[in-house]
C-alpha cells in the first residue's frame, strides 16, 4: 500500500515538472513569435506614409532560441536578427537592428555582409523601421496554380 502511495506522488511530481516546462515553452515562443512578428505588423502599417531608405547588412544572428515556423506560403520562415547600416539620402547613416522572420530558401542572401536591403521608416520616428517587402522579399511566393 505504501509503496503505490509513493509512486503516485512520485508520478505527480514528475507530471507537474513536465507542466511547468510545456507552459514555460509555450510562453518563451510566444514572446519571440510577437518580437519577430511586430516588424511585419509596421511595415504593414508603413507601406501607404513609410519614407523609403536603404541599408546594407553588417550581420545576420538567428533568434535566441531559434524560433522557426510556417510562413504565410507553406514554407518555414527563421526568426533573425538583422544588423543594418541605415543610410538617410543626405550621406550620413546609422546602426539599426531588425527583427524579422525570413523564408529560409530566402535566409543565405542576407547572411552576406554588404547585401543592399530596402526600408520603409516612419516618418514620425526615425528610429521605426521595417522591411519594404516589395522591393526586399523576404519570402518566395507561391507560383499561380
Amino acid at each position: 500500500m505504501w509503496f503505490e502511495t509513493l509512486l503516485w506522488v512520485v508520478f505527480a511530481i514528475v507530471m507537474s515538472a513536465i507542466s511547468v516546462t510545456a507552459v514555460s515553452v509555450v510562453i518563451v515562443a510566444s514572446r519571440e513569435n510577437r518580437i519577430y512578428s511586430a516588424e511585419e505588423k509596421t511595415w504593414k502599417r508603413l507601406a501607404g506614409s513609410g519614407v523609403p531608405v536603404e541599408a546594407v547588412v553588417e550581420s545576420v544572428k538567428r533568434s535566441e532560441h531559434e524560433l522557426s515556423r510556417g510562413g504565410s506560403q507553406g514554407q518555414t520562415v527563421l526568426a533573425v536578427e538583422m544588423s543594418l547600416k541605415v543610410f538617410d539620402g543626405t550621406g550620413g547613416s546609422s546602426l539599426a537592428v531588425v527583427r524579422t522572420l525570413v523564408d529560409e530558401a530566402l535566409l543565405p542572401q542576407f547572411c552576406i555582409p554588404g547585401t543592399r536591403v530596402h526600408l520603409l521608416r516612419d516618418p514620425a520616428d526615425a528610429s521605426r523601421l521595417a522591411i519594404d517587402r516589395t522591393r526586399t522579399p523576404l519570402e518566395i511566393a507561391r507560383a499561380a496554380g
